[in-house]
C-alpha cells in the first residue's frame, strides 16, 4: 500500500495536535530550582496563567503544588532582607538564597539549659535544603528550614531584621536552642 502525500501531512499534523494536546496540561515548575531568576512579575503571571489555563476546572495536584511553590517564592521576594548569610557567634552560618535553597553550615556544639556552650566530639556536618517562609499569629516572618534528621528548624523574625534566636518544632510548640545569629552585612 502506498502512502500518498496527502496522508501524510493528515498523519503529521494529526500526531501534532496530539502531542500540543498531552503538553497542554503540564505543569512549567516542578522544583524549586525553576523559579531561580524570576521577578515578582512573572511569578504573579505564571500564577494567573496555570488559573486561567483551567478557567473554573479543578487543579490537578500537581498544578496546585506549582501554585503552592510560586506563593511561597512571592512570600520570600516579599521579604528580601531574609537573603544571604547569617552568623552564629560560634561560627555556625546559613546562607539563605532567593530560589528557595538554604545552605546550613556544620554545627560543632550545642547550648545547655544554663546557656553554655558545650563542644560535641565530632561535628554534625553542614546540609543543603529548602526554607519555607511561613506567617505567625502577628504577621511577622518564620523561616523553617527541614533537617534531615530531628526536627524543624525555626528562625521567627519579628521587628528586628538583623538578630533571630533559632528555635526547634513547629508553628504551634517551639524551643529555643540557644543560638543567636547576626546577618552579616
Amino acid at each position: 500500500m502506498r502512502f500518498s502525500f496527502y496522508r501524510l501531512v493528515c498523519l503529521c499534523l494529526f500526531s501534532f495536535l496530539l502531542l500540543e494536546g498531552c503538553s497542554r496540561g503540564k505543569v512549567p515548575i516542578t522544583e524549586p530550582a525553576d523559579l531561580r531568576g524570576k521577578s515578582m512579575e512573572e511569578l504573579q503571571q505564571l500564577r494567573k496563567d496555570i488559573l486561567q489555563e483551567k478557567a473554573g476546572k479543578v487543579l490537578s495536584d500537581e498544578e496546585l503544588a506549582c501554585i503552592e511553590m510560586i506563593r511561597e517564592q512571592e512570600l520570600r521576594l516579599a521579604n528580601p532582607w531574609i537573603f544571604g548569610e547569617w552568623r552564629e557567634r560560634h561560627g555556625r552560618r546559613l546562607i539563605f538564597r532567593d530560589d528557595g535553597t538554604v545552605s546550613v553550615g556544620a554545627r560543632n556544639g550545642a547550648y545547655d539549659e544554663l546557656g553554655i556552650y558545650k563542644y560535641f566530639s565530632a561535628e554534625e556536618p553542614s546540609f543543603e535544603t529548602v526554607w519555607t517562609l511561613l506567617l505567625d499569629a502577628a504577621g511577622d516572618p518564620v523561616a523553617m528550614i527541614s533537617q534531615p534528621y530531628g526536627e524543624n528548624l525555626l528562625y521567627p523574625f519579628h521587628k528586628d531584621r538583623n538578630h533571630v534566636y533559632e528555635q526547634v518544632g513547629d508553628m504551634q510548640i517551639s524551643r529555643e536552642t540557644g543560638c543567636y545569629f547576626t546577618k552579616v552585612q
